[in-house]
């Protein structure tokens, strides 16, 4: 007798299951694996065809994309990111398939991202980088050491690449800090996250980007041959409305602050992750009277250097009003205060720190991080591995 049955196929499942089981493959498998089996599932993986990612994708794999699928979706890509790390050759393979072709084979490319560059492949891909007419972004990740002499030469590069279109340039803080010349002066960039070295490059930078509209700073080190950081000169950036600053290696007074305040006009997000031995940098009532008059959002996290008594700190808290909030960490003679919910787009604390409040987040660290950052407001799971001394967040 005969018997029907039926068998379950990858097609029958909806695409949101679909969709969902790609979260967990790499970009390169998901189009080597789909793209072009039929009219459904090419749509439905739209997204990954408009972004490419070439994460830990092998040379061999790299090479087919370049070959067969790239140039094949290359007119439908709006970012594209290559990654130096997992496979040194992805940089050269990818200049050898496309080389000064790039704006032909990508015409609608709006951003790209590059891991783990070195200095001569970096420019040499830069370039490359010409005659897009919507590519305005570029990202960097992990950039290996630049030397001295050549860190202008990378800001050079970068501010003039795709004739001078691109506004944005955002530098991850694992990469090496880069330093602007004294005459630079890049009107296009209205967008920039960096790493420099001392705050003796700040009016180097202030200087280069007059238009600027975003900005994040980092410096990596503190300038010991700087006696007095007023004898700056600081040029107004008349455009910026949201600036980060980072500067925990080298200690900073208040005085300091409010020349760097003068220079921010029209600033309506501020967020600050300082080092100081100034007691005034600690106390609501002296900070938050200081800062630009157009700040609407001042996010502040500031570490202090003083032995103190537990009715200072309590002092000091009751000093912020309620609409800035704060919450401390001590340990004699070192006090931790942020303010709170932690909106800093870096979740990045010095080693003392770490160890100062991993025993308070180890045993709940998803009710810290909803008590304290501004994951308040998000749907997630987190927990703290021993192992890489670390938070790991997934949203």
């Amino acid at each position: 007798m005969a018997t029907s049955c039926s068998q379950s196929t990858l097609e029958m499942l909806p695409d949101e299951i679909l969709l969902e089981i790609c979260k967990y493959l790499l970009c390169a498998d998901i189009l080597m694996s789909l793209i072009g089996l039929n009219y459904r599932i090419t749509q439905m993986i739209t997204n990954y065809r408009h972004h490419i990612s070439l994460h830990k994708t092998s040379i061999s794999k790299s090479d087919y994309l370049c070959i067969n699928i790239l140039p094949q979706i290359g007119s439908q890509i709006r970012t594209l990111l290559i990654d130096c790390c997992y496979s040194i050759l992805q940089d050269d393979l990818f200049i050898e398939h496309f080389g000064k072709k790039m704006s032909i084979i990508f015409p609608k490319l709006e951003r790209i991202s590059l891991v783990s560059y070195e200095y001569n492949q970096l420019i040499a891909f830069i370039d490359t980088l010409h005659d897009f007419n919507y590519l305005v972004e570029i990202r960097l990740y992990s950039l290996f050491s630049i030397h001295v002499d050549n860190q202008s030469t990378v800001i050079r590069s970068l501010s003039q690449a795709n004739n001078h279109r691109l506004t944005t340039i955002l530098i991850d803080d694992r990469s090496s800090p880069l330093h602007f010349h004294h005459t630079d002066c890049y009107s296009n960039t209205i967008r920039l996250r960096i790493t420099l070295r001392t705050s003796a490059d700040l009016p180097s930078l202030f200087h280069a980007v007059p238009n600027v509209r975003y900005l994040d700073v980092e410096l990596s080190e503190s300038d010991d041959s700087l006696e007095y950081f007023g004898g700056l000169n600081l040029s107004p950036l008349f455009h910026l409305t949201y600036f980060q600053f980072k500067s925990i290696q080298q200690s900073w007074m208040l005085e300091e602050l409010l020349i760097l305040f003068a220079q921010l006009p029209i600033v309506r997000h501020l967020s600050l992750f300082l080092l100081t031995t100034d007691r005034r940098l600690i106390e609501g009532g002296t900070i938050l009277p200081s800062l630009p008059f157009c700040a609407q959002q001042f996010d502040y996290a500031i570490c202090f250097f003083d032995n103190m008594f537990v009715d200072q700190i309590d002092a000091i808290i009751a000093s912020w009003s309620p609409s800035h909030r704060v919450t401390c960490f001590y340990q004699n003679p070192f006090l931790f205060i942020h303010t709170l919910p932690w909106h800093l787009a870096r979740i990045s604390f010095p080693e003392l720190i770490t160890k100062m409040i991993s025993c308070r987040i180890k045993t709940d660290v998803k009710q810290w991080l909803q008590c304290n950052t501004v994951l308040c407001e998000q749907q997630f799971e987190a927990v703290y591995s021993n192992e890489l001394h670390r938070l790991l967040i997934w949203m």
